[in-house]
C-alpha cells in the first residue's frame, strides 16, 4: 500500500513539475489579414517560447515578423522590442497576442513591459564607393542589379531602413506592364513606348512629358525578361492594364504583390550584393552643392558612406500625415495601406536644394474605414443624391471621382436581395454598414437629398428594367451589373478613400538627376521610383502594373545613366 501511494505522489510530483516546467498559454490579436493567434511557453517566471499559428498576415510582409519577433521577445524577455520594420502591424499583433496569453495564465505582465535603455550611436568608420542606392523596394532593386549584372565594374551599396525589401509590391495588385516579354509576344499584344505616354496623357486629362515616359519604357521588355529570367512566379497570361488603352499590357504575378515580394525577398539572399538593412540614409552629404554621399544609421552606429553618386528610391509618402495633409489634402483623412517605409524621406532631404514637388493624386481604390472590401454593390450616390461615376469603372478611378465630392462623402447602397447576408450582418454589427425600412429614412439619416435620392433610385431601377445603359455624368454602367435598389430593408454604407500610393514626387530631369528649384541639375543626385511618379503622369493612377513598372524601369535606367557617366 505504502509503495503504491509513493507512485502516485511522484506521478503527481511528474506532472506537477511538468505544469511548473512551461505552462501553455494561449492568446490572439489583430493583425492585418484577421486574428494571429500565439502559444506562449511559461515557465519558472520567465517566457520560454513563443508560437505563431496559423494566420492570413500577407506574405512577403509579414513573414519577417512572424519569424523573428518570437525571438525577439524571448532574448528580451520583454514585450517592449523593437518591431520589424515594415511588418509593424504583424509585430505588434504577436506582442499584442503574447501579452494576451499572458494575462490569460495569471501572469503580471508589468515587468514584461519595461523598455531596454537605448543605446546611443557610435561613430561607425567613413565607407567609400561609387553608388548609394537608398532604399530597396522594387526599384532600388532593379537599380542594384542593372549594376550586377551589367556595369560589375561598378561598387554600390544598397540601403534599407526596414526589415525586408520590395518597398510596396506586397500590397499591390502584383502586375507589371512593359512593351514586350515572351507571354506578350506569344498572345500578340506587344506595344511601343509611345502607347504609355498616350495611356498617361488620357488619365492625367493634360500634356505630359512624352519623350521622358518614352525613354522610361524603351527597355522595359528588356526588364520584363529579366524578371522572368529570375524565376519571378508570374501567371504567364498578360490583361489590359488599363481600359483606356487597347495596347498596354501588364502580366501578372501568382498570388498578387505577396508572392512578388516573397519571392525577391528569398532570391535577394540568395544573389546578394552590399545590402544594408534597417539601415537608414539620414541626410545626404553635399560639398560645394555636389552630392557626395549619405549619412547612414543603424541600431548601433552613424557613419558616413561617400560616394560618386547617390539614387534615391525611397518611395512615396503614404504613411507620412504631415506630407498627406500638405500634397494630398483630398486623401489625408482616408485609410492608408502604403508600405511602413513611404514615409516621404527623400523628400524632406531635397528640400535644401529647393526642389518642386510636382504631379498630383493618389494610387487607390475605395474601401471600409478598417480597409477592407466594401459592400458588392453597384450603386454609389454622393449627398446630393446623385450618382456621379459608372460603378464599373476601375477601382482607382471610382477613388478619383469620389475624393471630388462634396465634404468626400458618398455612399454604396443594396437593398434586402443583397446576396451576402452574413457579410451585411458583420458590418452592421461593426458600424460600417446601417440598415433602415424606407430610402427616405436612409437618406435623412445621412445627410443625403431625399427627393434627389428617391428620383435616382426609380431612373436607375427603371433603366435597369429596360436592359439600357444608366447613365451617370459622362460615365455609365451596363444594366447587366446594376444591383437594383428596390426591396427593404435597405443597407448603406460610407466609403472610405484608400491611398496604396502616392503620385506626386520631386521633380527631376529626363536622365532622372533631381532639380534645384531653379530647375538646374543637384550634381551627384539622381532619384526614382514612387518618389517621381508625379514627373510622369497626374490626377489619376494609370492602370494595372504602372506603379511597379514605373518604380522598376525608372530604378534600371537611372543605375544605367550613372555607370555610363562613372566610366
Amino acid at each position: 500500500m505504502k509503495k503504491l501511494i509513493t507512485l502516485v505522489l511522484c506521478v503527481l510530483l511528474c506532472f506537477g513539475a511538468t505544469a511548473a516546467f512551461a505552462d501553455a498559454l494561449t492568446g490572439a490579436a489583430n493583425g492585418m489579414g484577421g486574428e494571429v493567434p500565439v502559444t506562449v511557453e511559461f515557465a519558472e517566471g520567465k517566457i520560454v517560447s513563443v508560437t505563431v499559428g496559423e494566420n492570413k498576415e500577407t506574405v512577403g510582409i509579414a513573414d519577417k515578423a512572424i519569424a523573428e519577433m518570437p525571438a525577439r521577445i524571448v532574448d528580451a524577455q520583454s514585450l517592449a522590442v523593437d518591431t520589424v520594420a515594415g511588418a509593424t502591424v504583424t509585430s505588434n499583433a504577436i506582442l499584442n497576442a503574447v501579452e494576451a496569453a499572458l494575462v490569460a495564465g495569471g501572469v503580471d505582465v508589468a515587468p514584461f513591459k519595461v523598455a531596454a535603455e537605448k543605446q546611443e550611436l557610435t561613430a561607425g568608420e567613413t565607407v567609400e564607393t561609387d553608388v548609394v542606392v537608398v532604399g530597396a523596394g522594387i526599384s532600388g532593386l532593379m537599380a542594384a542589379y542593372e549594376l550586377k549584372e551589367d556595369y560589375p565594374e561598378v561598387n554600390f551599396i544598397v540601403l534599407e531602413k526596414l526589415d525586408v525589401v520590395t518597398g510596396s509590391v506586397p500590397v499591390s495588385g502584383g502586375a507589371i506592364a512593359g512593351v514586350s516579354s515572351e507571354f506578350h509576344k506569344r498572345d500578340g499584344v506587344e506595344c511601343v513606348p509611345e502607347d504609355f505616354a498616350d495611356l498617361f496623357t488620357y488619365t492625367s486629362g493634360t500634356g505630359i512629358r512624352a519623350e521622358f515616359v518614352n525613354k522610361i519604357y524603351e527597355k522595359s521588355g528588356v526588364l520584363l525578361e529579366r524578371l522572368i529570367g529570375y524565376g519571378t512566379p508570374f501567371t504567364g497570361s498578360t490583361e489590359p492594364a488599363s481600359k483606356y488603352s487597347d495596347k498596354v499590357f501588364a502580366i501578372r504575378t501568382e498570388n498578387r504583390g505577396s508572392s512578388f515580394g516573397a519571392f525577391f525577398n528569398e532570391y535577394v539572399n540568395v544573389n546578394s550584393f552590399d545590402l544594408r538593412m534597417a539601415t537608414k540614409a539620414e541626410s545626404l552629404i553635399v560639398e560645394d552643392g555636389k552630392v557626395v554621399g549619405v549619412v547612414a544609421a543603424n541600431a548601433t552606429e552613424r557613419y558616413e558612406i561617400r560616394a560618386k553618386a547617390v539614387l534615391l528610391a525611397t518611395g512615396g509618402f503614404g504613411k507620412n500625415p504631415e506630407l498627406m495633409a500638405e500634397y494630398l489634402p483630398l486623401f489625408a483623412d482616408g485609410f492608408s495601406s502604403a508600405n511602413a517605409g513611404a514615409t516621404g524621406d527623400a523628400i524632406v532631404m531635397t528640400r535644401q536644394f529647393g526642389t518642386k514637388v510636382v504631379g498630383d493624386g493618389s494610387m487607390g481604390s475605395v474601401v471600409a474605414p478598417d480597409g477592407s472590401a466594401l459592400i458588392n454593390s453597384n450603386f454609389l450616390v454622393n449627398l446630393d443624391g446623385e450618382r456621379f461615376i459608372g460603378e464599373g469603372e476601375p477601382k482607382y478611378v471610382v477613388q478619383r471621382a469620389c475624393s471630388q465630392q462634396r465634404d468626400k462623402a458618398t455612399f454604396y447602397l443594396a437593398d434586402a436581395n443583397y446576396a451576402d447576408q452574413e457579410t451585411i450582418a458583420k458590418k452592421l454589427e461593426q458600424g460600417y454598414v446601417k440598415q433602415y425600412d424606407t430610402i427616405e429614412a436612409l437618406a435623412l439619416d445621412n445627410g443625403i437629398d431625399p427627393v434627389k435620392l428617391a428620383a435616382t433610385v426609380e431612373a436607375y431601377n427603371a433603366a435597369a428594367d429596360k436592359g439600357e445603359a444608366i447613365p451617370a455624368a459622362e460615365y455609365s454602367l451596363a444594366a447587366a451589373k446594376a444591383t437594383k435598389i428596390e426591396t427593404a430593408p435597405f443597407y448603406v454604407e460610407k466609403v472610405t478613400l484608400r491611398t496604396f500610393g502616392t503620385i506626386p514626387g520631386i521633380e527631376v530631369a529626363d536622365d532622372l538627376r533631381v532639380l534645384t528649384g531653379e530647375g538646374t541639375p543637384v550634381e551627384g543626385l539622381y532619384a526614382s521610383g514612387e518618389l517621381i511618379a508625379g514627373n510622369a503622369f497626374t490626377r489619376q493612377y494609370p492602370g494595372v502594373g504602372i506603379g511597379v513598372s514605373f518604380a522598376a524601369n525608372t530604378g534600371r535606367l537611372a543605375a544605367e545613366t550613372i555607370a555610363e557617366t562613372l566610366k
